[in-house]
């Protein structure tokens, strides 16, 4: 879910010996990246399937989305008259209407190539000088929405609110045709095309009638069919932090809370289905850690450090990212309860989801049938290992791990509609750790260390008595030097009498 062109490909990102992290800079794209085709469904509109050779069907295509009011219309073969004999659908029923798509599975920074055939009305209501000239409509893609602090869709007068990223006017051909009966349209010879970089994941399409014409030509707007779509797929994002993984969830095509989105799929272990994207699903090493302590070596002879070594490996996933963030957003950032101890990762918050990923996550493995496997998708992995090394006079041992993850996007689906874009970093089953067994020279400051006495108390004999000030506490509460109770004779400060056991201790050096 990057922003900008800058995915590679998953065989990249563990090849040869060089351990990759997070940190790295986007992997330049090949100079002729192919385009791939987009699935889309229902693109040739045959569903809902109309029969009438006369009249069209005011609905909206199965899979496909309108705009409140609906006004679109499904048009049978017999009566869009299209060349390959496919149904088609109006952008006008009693007034200019709006068709929305999403192209599910294009992340942003992708390059958009979207084709379809257009046709003025064959509608027998059309009149003559409607379609004479052609129609015309518009094509859009939008900019990603902003949500609110509460994780709602930024509204306005009870709409969302979205910015149109590029748009591009269309007008069909004309055709000539006889009043009161069903035209013959007129069909583009070859394609059109709207072609766009996507600015967000599953960009929003729109097809949308410029035909705002009173009655009879209310219902007589422009013909769509054959809608296809490709892609120049963007490249991995190798920037993105473990803890600030992206989403974005939708009720059909629009926007909702991640939280409304998750209610539906955590009911039941298949309440939801979860398709893993291969090509953005991969291993990788993270950045190198050290565990444990630097053992330093400042004697005269090799010395063996022996130790235990325990290493935690944590999931990450963006639906317990953004519950936390939800939950916490009006909370003190140094509010003790907002440690984020309380954030619990996805197998135990959402049990039923995770199993929902597991799942994807073996099918895009290869094991289809989820049968027993030795590379089950993990949400966490603790470690020891029992270690010893020698280290030379003069150097430092030293433990590092690197911990290989895997990074899971896809999406989750529910029968109802509901879609939810996730991104997950498991650790990974099928690549191992990096444990490093480590010695080296000291540093300077270590050298210097090293070289220092051995920390003591100060006593008087041996070489460390400080001054002691003019007046100071003796045995009994009397002062040196100071004024005693009546009756108490003064006694002179002298070698003989002073009391050794008063010496001050000095701090220890460094």
């Amino acid at each position: 879910m990057p922003i900008g062109p800058i995915r590679t490909p998953a065989s990249y990102v563990l090849g040869g010996a060089v351990a990759l992290s997070l940190a790295f800079a986007a992997t330049p794209a090949a100079a002729e990246d192919p385009w791939t085709p987009v699935a889309v469904e229902n693109s040739d509109f045959a569903s809902p399937p109309v029969a009438s050779a006369t009249n069209p069907t005011a609905t909206v295509p199965t899979g496909w989305y309108g705009a409140n009011p609906t006004r679109l219309q499904v048009f049978s073969a017999a009566l869009a008259n299209h060349p390959r004999r496919l149904q088609a659908v109006s952008l006008n029923s009693d007034g200019p209407g709006r068709l929305r798509q999403r192209l599910w599975n294009v992340n942003a920074g992708a390059q958009v190539r979207v084709r379809f055939s257009d046709s003025a009305s064959t509608l027998g209501s059309c009149s003559p000088a409607e379609v004479a000239g052609g129609q015309k409509y518009r094509v859009s893609a939008y900019r990603e929405t902003a949500y609110d602090a509460a994780g709602e869709p930024a509204r306005a007068a009870g709409e969302i609110v979205r910015t149109v990223q590029y748009t591009q006017d269309y007008t069909t051909l004309g055709y000539t045709k006889a009043a009161g009966t069903v035209g013959s349209g007129a069909w583009s010879p070859a394609p059109r095309v709207f072609e766009f970089t996507a600015a967000e994941d599953n960009p929003l399409i729109v097809f949308e009638s410029l035909e705002d014409n009173p009655q009879p030509d209310a219902s007589c707007g422009p013909l769509l069919a054959a809608v296809s779509v490709e892609e120049q797929a963007a490249f991995i994002d190798h920037r993105i932090e473990q803890n600030k993984l992206p989403w974005s969830a939708y009720n059909g095509v629009d926007e909702i809370s991640l939280a409304s989105a998750a209610q539906n799929c955590r009911a039941a272990a298949n309440a939801c289905r979860f398709t893993a994207d291969p090509r953005y699903s991969y291993q990788f090493y993270g950045s190198n850690r050290i565990l444990d302590y630097a053992y330093l070596n400042c004697t005269r002879n090799q010395v063996v450090d022996r130790r235990t070594v325990t290493w935690a490996e944590e999931g990450f996933d963006s639906i317990s990212q953004e519950a936390g963030r939800v939950r916490n957003a009006n909370s003190a950032d140094q509010n003790p309860a907002n440690t984020g101890e309380d954030d619990a990762g996805m197998q135990s918050a959402n049990p039923n989801m995770f199993k929902q990923v597991a799942a994807g996550f073996q099918r895009n493995e290869g094991n289809s049938g989820l049968a027993n496997t030795t590379n089950p998708l993990t949400a966490s992995r603790s470690t020891t290992k029992q270690v010893e090394q020698a280290v030379q006079p003069g150097e430092a041992s030293w433990i590092e791990v690197q911990p290989a993850r895997e990074r899971i996007e896809g999406l989750f689906r529910s029968p109802g509609g509901i879609t939810i874009d996730a991104m997950f970093d498991f650790p990974s089953g099928k690549v191992p750790d990096r444990l490093y067994e480590r010695t080296g020279p000291l540093t300077q400051d270590e050298k210097k260390h090293c070289l220092t006495e051995r920390p003591l108390k100060v006593t008087p004999d041996n070489g460390g008595t400080r001054s002691l000030p003019a007046a100071g506490p003796l045995r009994g509460g009397s002062l040196r030097g100071g004024p005693l109770p009546d009756g108490l004779p003064r006694v002179p400060a002298s070698p003989q009498n002073r009391d050794t056991r008063l010496t001050e201790l000095s701090p220890a050096r460094p």
